[in-house]
């Protein structure tokens, strides 16, 4: 592991990049036990992250409860204060915070990466590694609590446990790689036997592929970790940005045909000449160029270089006059 700023392949060590896009990615949950307690020292400590709530310099939405599988309102457990003409509001309320989270509640603190600048070089790093989205939210959950109920996520999940520690339970997925358009629906799950239960010891890592059903707890102790949220782009993406390029024939902009819906002969039609249409768009597309045109346009929402604010005043030339040039 580097001395400063975890990699993509420092977190999946001593799994190699290439096994694990062989065997895991999109494939099957990968557990990495370190026996390694200070493995995430230099990205994240529990100190550092009581630092960060107790400091009250997080606010609402940056700092959440949950418990039961549904989170509090904010108004629950922030408050808004005056100063002078300005009210600062979701600002958290630490006694209700620290007498929720002793009855069982669970702190998150989403889009941490935001505030904490080694997950967000961290974070970065992968985005430019695997040219997708990325979030790290953090979890603190007492002893003897329960999670968030069983659901599977839209997106890829790497869960680095900090301190404590958490049983994982996870469960075979009802829909295999959901899309960010296909959320968990708990009311048409059944929950089946797990597939495994694992316990996460600080610097361990657990790797969900999307789509596997999840249910945690702790037990006597505490427990702390990242989860690091990827979401990918998916083939339906590019199929999607690929029929945007028909808005730009006059053939597909014409309405669709009178009784298109209600009249059979006419209904009948749609899918031959559908069919033509696109055998058109795919006539004049330029798939390479299109192909470059999508990924450049990727690579331009990375995080990349975080923008950073410096005291420093940069001379500038005063307006209307010309620089010297002798």
């Amino acid at each position: 592991m580097s001395d400063c700023i975890l990699t993509f392949g420092d977190l999946l060590a001593p799994v190699r990049l290439e096994t694990f896009f062989e065997q895991n990615w999109e494939i099957e949950p990968l557990h990495i036990q370190r026996s390694e307690s200070g493995f995430y020292e230099n990205l994240l400590t529990n100190r550092d992250v009581e630092a960060a709530i107790s400091s009250r310099g997080l606010r609402y939405p940056g700092i959440q409860l949950a418990r039961g599988g549904g989170f509090f309102p904010p108004e629950t457990f922030t408050r808004t204060i005056r100063s002078g003409g300005d009210f600062f509001t979701g600002i958290p309320d630490l006694d209700r915070i620290r007498a929720e989270y002793q009855s069982g509640a669970t702190i998150s603190l989403p889009g941490f990466h935001r505030a904490w600048e080694p997950l967000g070089a961290l974070a970065a790093a992968i985005e430019a590694e695997l040219d997708r989205a990325v979030h790290a939210n953090v979890y603190i959950t007492p002893g003897n609590a329960i999670g968030f109920s069983p659901h599977y996520d839209t997106h890829e999940v790497f869960v680095l446990q900090i301190a404590g520690s958490k049983r994982w339970r996870i469960h075979e997925p009802p829909l295999p790689l959901p899309h960010r358009s296909q959320p968990f629906d708990p009311r048409s799950y059944v929950l089946s036997a797990p597939l495994s239960e694992i316990d996460l010891e600080p610097g361990d890592l657990l790797y969900l592929p999307r789509g596997f059903v999840h249910t945690t707890e702790t037990s006597d102790s505490f427990s702390l970790h990242v989860t690091l949220g990827i979401t990918v782009y998916t083939w339906i993406e590019l199929l999607t940005e690929w029929v945007q390029l028909s808005t730009h024939s006059p053939s597909f902009r014409r309405a669709l045909p009178p009784g298109f819906a209600g009249r059979e002969n006419v209904r009948r039609s749609l899918g031959d000449r559908l069919a033509r249409m696109l055998a058109e768009l795919k006539s004049i597309t330029d798939y390479n160029t299109f192909a470059d045109g999508f990924s450049q346009r990727v690579q331009s929402t990375r995080n990349g270089q975080r923008a950073r604010f410096s005291t420093e005043v940069i001379a500038t030339e005063p307006r209307g006059r010309k620089p010297n040039k002798g």
